[in-house]
């Protein structure tokens, strides 16, 4: 092996390490904000509705359909499908590791890639998490938490006006 094709082999390792980091560095933010999500939804269920009863057959955030609906937050909403899509992508990567062929039925989550500007792509049978999906959950996540923060003021004024 002469010394430039020792050269570009230590470029392309140095590639594959930047991508996968990046990959991955995606992958774990969505997974944070994802679960900060869940536990925010969780405090607001103790706090605000806690006779609401949670959707037993749905995991996640999925199964604070009941809670949030309850505190004003219309479940045909764009950005609740976001996050319900969300929670599809989040069960890929925690439970097959962003793999697709590993998943039961990986129909529901290759539709959720393909819809336009979805920022998300298949590489290598592997989910890959874009900047611009980060911010599109991260702007979803906001709006549900407004919605809610926002019913729940209203809640309180209502009630000091009584």
């Amino acid at each position: 092996m002469d010394k430039l094709d020792i050269e570009d082999r230590e470029k392309n390792i140095g590639k594959n390490v930047l991508h996968d980091y990046d990959r991955n560095l995606h992958i774990n933010t969505f997974l944070m904000m994802h679960s900060y999500l869940e536990e925010w939804l969780y405090v607001v269920w103790k706090a605000y509705a806690p006779n609401v009863e949670l959707d037993n057959e749905k995991g996640s955030i999925g199964r604070f359909k009941n809670i949030v609906k309850q505190l004003g937050v219309d479940l045909s909403s764009n950005y609740w499908q976001v996050l319900m899509d969300a929670e599809k992508l989040r069960n890929c990567l925690l439970h097959a590791n962003g793999r697709i062929s590993l998943l039961k039925d990986s129909r529901k989550v290759k539709a959720i890639i393909k819809k336009k500007d979805s920022g998300l792509t298949i590489v290598k049978d592997r989910v890959v998490i874009s900047s611009e999906y980060l911010q599109k959950i991260n702007e979803n996540i906001s709006s549900l938490m407004g919605i809610i923060n926002n019913s729940q003021a209203q809640s309180l004024n209502n009630k000091k006006d009584m």
